[in-house]
């Protein structure tokens, strides 16, 4: 069984993969002869990914991504080879759910004014976490993170998913098409959000007509669900009073870009994930794989982070 490998593994990894009967190429190694011959991409290249699924005797079988939104892979056409695809999803979701409650925390106590103050003047118009209704869109590994340290500060904390089906951790779970009930309770908003076609633009004017003195506007899904023109807008209109923002689009974003320029907005480009235990946005990638590569082998099976293809997460 040969496995393409996008992204880099240990001399460990490849000793696991070896006792399933698993051969491991490389983006620089791979032949021609072997592209068809590919079973399981562990990550996704883009050039060689097209050269597998224009083969006819291609025998991919399984995509395991190096992210948790799979909105860049050709899902049409892997759904139609059969192709399962596994994601990313929860692999970072401590340092991502740790930033959410550090931008919190940057504004609801004051941080922001005292970073670029540089004289003495108290501020005292501060928030404890309890005092800040948390509503988070997408309620995975992700959001639960999240809404156990919000809940570990004091916090309520409400949560959005397709049907509104309650989610351990969250005070109260609406759906994405009913969520306005919590939306008027709450001060935070966090979008964790999958990228698909349903979700692009959906936080844009129509949503934040809705909101009034919303505290803090956070963006840790994908930049495309996001109008950062609209978000500007309920800004300036005082309808939101901070923004942190850590996916936008494009990215990285231009120079003189006006989110740059407006001291209400927090960027910290696409850096949620980071941690020193498992480096890099990919750490730790391998220890999806190598939970279902045994059922695989056995009888073909995938059971963790798999994706649906029709919706896209």
């Amino acid at each position: 069984m040969l496995l393409l490998a996008v992204k880099a593994i240990t001399e460990s990894n490849r000793s696991f993969l070896a006792k399933y009967g698993v051969t491991v190429v490389t983006p620089d190694t791979v032949t021609a002869e072997q592209i068809p011959e590919i079973v399981i991409s562990y990550a996704w290249d883009d050039v060689i990914g097209k050269q597998i699924l224009a083969n006819p005797d291609s025998k991919l079988k399984w995509v395991q991504t190096q992210s948790a939104g799979v909105d860049y892979l050709p899902l049409k056409s892997l759904k139609n080879l059969g192709v399962v695809v596994t994601n990313a999803s929860g692999l970072k979701a401590v340092p991502i759910a740790q930033t959410v409650l550090s931008y919190i925390l940057y504004f609801a106590r004051g941080l922001n004014v005292y970073a670029s103050r540089t004289h003495w003047e108290p501020f005292s118009n501060q928030y404890l976490v309890s005092e800040l209704p948390v509503l988070v869109f997408g309620t995975g590994r992700i959001g639960q993170q999240i809404a156990a340290n919000i809940k570990a500060f004091g916090g309520t904390v409400y949560g959005v998913n397709t049907t509104g089906r309650p989610v351990v951790g969250f005070d109260e779970v609406y759906s994405i098409t009913n969520y306005q009930k919590a939306l008027a309770k709450s001060r935070v908003v966090v979008d964790g959000l999958p990228g698909t076609p349903r979700t692009e633009n959906f936080f844009n004017a129509r949503f934040f007509e809705q909101v009034n003195q919303l505290f803090l506007f956070i963006n840790i899904g994908r930049g495309t669900t996001l109008n950062q023109d609209d978000l500007l807008a309920a800004i300036d209109d005082s309808r939101v009073t901070y923004a942190a923002l850590d996916v936008t689009t494009p990215e990285p974003l231009p120079k003189n870009h006006p989110l740059f320029e407006r001291w209400q907005v927090l960027l910290t480009q696409h850096t949620s994930w980071g941690e020193h235990v498992n480096a890099g946005r990919t750490g730790g990638l391998f220890s999806i794989l190598e939970k279902n590569l045994p059922s695989f082998v056995a009888d073909g099976t995938i059971k963790q982070n798999v994706v649906d293809l029709d919706h896209g997460y």
